[in-house]
């Protein structure tokens, strides 16, 4: 097979060569601004390694070590205590908060501090809390997300409560939480007597995941929708 020509033709190897020239001419001219940019960027870099090694990092374990206390009054359903801490022993959710907030720690804690406050019955300041957590984690994520439904629909909002339902149902994309949410979701439908879109995300709960654990209950539900 004959093989084609691969050098560029005259007026080719012209182009390229007023190409490259304006090249250099525009790098010539704009020398000092280049190396600003770079040097700007250079300086960027650095400047997130130091703080990374000597302020973020000691910062972010500084947090872990301090929230230890309160997490386990959390786990022990002490939730008053383990929002304010006790002084002179260990710091509170809401001191971690206040402290560290800019850490991943102090993300996490604004879940602790929303989830201790709902269960106390306090909640305006569960979505306060509640709301200020940002995760991607597939599992504490969607919780955070139910959790705030949880609160609106305690708050009579059932609406509203549907909303963050789906939503977390949808993030959650799992056997574990999505009926449950679902379910959720269905059971305040039918508060406000939507039956058929309560019926709707039952059937989907059966079919698409059939071996849910409360599995009688959905089918009850669904009873009851399509009545």
């Amino acid at each position: 097979m004959e093989r084609k020509n691969e050098l560029p033709s005259a007026k080719e190897g012209k182009e390229q060569s007023l190409s490259a020239s304006s090249v250099i001419a525009f790098v010539e001219s704009h020398q000092n601004l280049i190396l600003a940019v770079l040097a700007g960027i250079v300086a960027v870099v650095a400047l997130y390694f130091v703080l990374n090694q000597y302020v973020w990092g000691p910062r972010e374990d500084t947090a872990k070590g301090e929230i230890f206390k309160a997490q386990q009054m959390f786990a022990r359903d002490s939730f008053q205590v383990a929002l304010d801490g006790k002084e002179d022993e260990f710091l509170g959710f809401l001191d971690i908060i206040d402290e560290y907030g800019s850490t991943t720690t102090g993300n996490l804690a604004c879940a602790y501090a929303g989830i201790c406050y709902k269960n106390l019955g306090q909640y305006e300041d569960a979505l306060k809390y509640l709301n200020k957590f940002s995760g991607e984690d597939e599992l504490v994520s969607p919780s955070i997300i139910g959790s705030v439904g949880d609160c609106y629909w305690d708050l009579d909002n059932a609406s509203k409560a549907i909303d963050y339902y789906l939503k977390a149902a949808k993030a959650a994309n799992n056997e574990l939480l999505t009926p449950l949410y679902k379910k959720r979701a269905a059971l305040a439908y039918l508060s406000l007597g939507k039956k058929s879109e309560a019926a709707k995300l039952l059937e989907s709960i059966t079919t698409e995941y059939p071996s849910y654990a409360d599995m009688n209950e959905v089918l009850k539900f669904l009873e009851i929708a399509k009545q």
